[in-house]
């Protein structure tokens, strides 16, 4: 599968804008206690998955979302970049990568690696150590998960990128501040 280059379609504008970050390895979360009851916190997350589904040479070719995706957002509709609007778009993007990570999960019907994943990302954000890396650690372990799951990935960040820049995005329903929990609001 050829990698993707900026400019292959109109919703790379982040990439336009700031350029392909060079990304360096994301720190892993800690453990937390109660949370490594059903597997060792060393354990490897792929020890639960097919050796065929893992491709350890394919590096991640979703780019990472913090800080450009999050800024051009931002940009896009007018919004400031302060703490509170990054931070509550990065609790938006979460949730919906969070929902559509576990129905991916769900539908290939693995419960182990589900419950890997709730035990290490689908936890309250405020209480995961490096919060505004979370949605790209989601895309990590998703990414590793199968190779089924990759184009979804890339459809996802494509998509959520248009949906939340274009003229019916849910983020200009709200002043130049964005709320906390966007997904819960109407």
């Amino acid at each position: 599968m050829a990698s993707r280059k900026p400019g292959d379609n109109g919703t790379d504008l982040y990439v336009k804008l700031y350029g392909r970050p060079k990304p360096s390895p994301p720190a892993a979360p800690s453990p937390r206690a109660g949370l490594g009851e059903a597997t060792s916190p060393s354990a490897p997350v792929s020890s639960y998955w097919a050796d065929g589904d893992r491709d350890p040479t394919k590096k991640r070719d979703v780019p990472h979302l913090f800080p450009y995706f999050y800024h051009s957002v931002l940009a896009r509709n007018g919004k400031p970049l302060s703490g509170q609007n990054i931070l509550a778009l990065i609790e938006y993007v979460d949730a919906m990568l969070i929902f559509q990570g576990n129905m991916w999960i769900a539908e290939i019907d693995d419960p182990r690696t589900g419950e890997v994943f709730k035990q290490r990302l689908c936890g309250p954000l405020d209480e995961y150590e490096f919060l505004e890396h979370r949605p790209d650690h989601v895309i990590d372990f998703l990414w590793a998960f199968r190779t089924t799951v990759r184009p979804g990935l890339r459809q996802f960040v494509d998509q959520t990128y248009t949906a939340l820049t274009s003229p019916d995005s849910r983020l200009l329903k709200y002043g130049s501040t964005l709320p906390f929990d966007i997904w819960h609001l109407d």
